[in-house]
């Protein structure tokens, strides 16, 4: 009976393609965009979109109410690993997103310590980011033919938030799939979307306050990536062998039992 045991032990530590340990893939950015809001840009729709080298989410008390949010979209399928194992339905348990830091700065009555950027879920994922360079008025209510600040698809569930307090330097913000909820005619479950979102400061003065992400055209530095966390589903071998062990191994401490 104990080789019957040690044999199952080894066909189930040993079994071709068996496993329940976490496995990290790693799916490169697909496509990212900048959008500006303020009274100085009033009608004109701006938009840093197509080959600018840098994303940035940005809050400012300058009189104009200037605001940049920035939205990045990953092809989960991108990666030809991470989309056998969706497709076989394993479980993903979180996300880690990365991004590299190439400058920050503070304005007026702040300080470097109050730049922070919090990451939240988009549930829409019908946006594009157009072919432009730089910053362009785009006289269009359609996200799909390039997204600005005023025909963004918005963003829902608050994720994570980070302070950027140095530079040329990578960030990471991490969230379990249970912190925000898939759903919605435009949310693809298999294209993730994410928008980086400026955190709030309550401050009466005249203030700045930037954090400057390379992009995915940058030449120069590394471009946002993002880890998936999943857990394979077990193969039914594996469950059988499972059962087994537990079976022959309630039945030897019956046995030990009764002795």
């Amino acid at each position: 009976m104990r080789k019957a045991i040690v044999l199952i032990i080894f066909a189930i530590l040993f079994i071709p393609g068996y496993s329940f340990a976490a496995l990290v893939y790693t799916v490169d950015i697909s496509q990212d965009t900048d959008v500006i809001s303020g009274t100085q840009w009033a009608g004109e729709n701006k938009s840093n979109q197509g080959a600018n080298p840098e994303i940035e989410p940005i809050r400012a008390n300058d009189g104009y109410n200037t605001r940049h949010v920035a939205y990045l979209g990953f092809d989960l399928f991108s990666n030809s690993a991470l989309r056998e194992a969706i497709l076989r339905g394993d479980n993903i348990d979180g996300y880690r997103l990365h991004a590299y830091n190439v400058r920050n700065f503070a304005m007026g009555d702040t300080v470097i310590g109050d730049v922070a950027t919090s990451i939240h879920y988009v549930n829409n994922d019908n946006w594009w980011e157009g072919p432009y360079l730089n910053w362009t008025g785009i006289d269009s209510f359609n996200p799909l033919d390039g997204m600005t600040y005023d025909n963004q698809v918005g963003y829902d569930e608050y994720l994570a938030s980070e302070n950027e307090d140095g530079i040329n330097q990578w960030y990471a913000w991490g969230f379990s799939s249970d912190a925000f909820a898939i759903g919605g005619i435009n949310d693809n479950p298999n294209y993730f979307s994410l928008a980086m979102v400026p955190n709030s400061l309550n401050k009466s003065s005249s203030w700045w306050l930037v954090s400057s992400f390379a992009s995915k055209e940058n030449q120069n530095n590394p471009h946002p990536y993002l880890e998936v966390y999943t857990t394979p589903v077990p193969e039914p071998a594996s469950i059988l062998l499972f059962g087994i062990g537990g079976l022959v191994m309630a039945v030897l401490k019956r046995k030990k039992t009764l002795l």
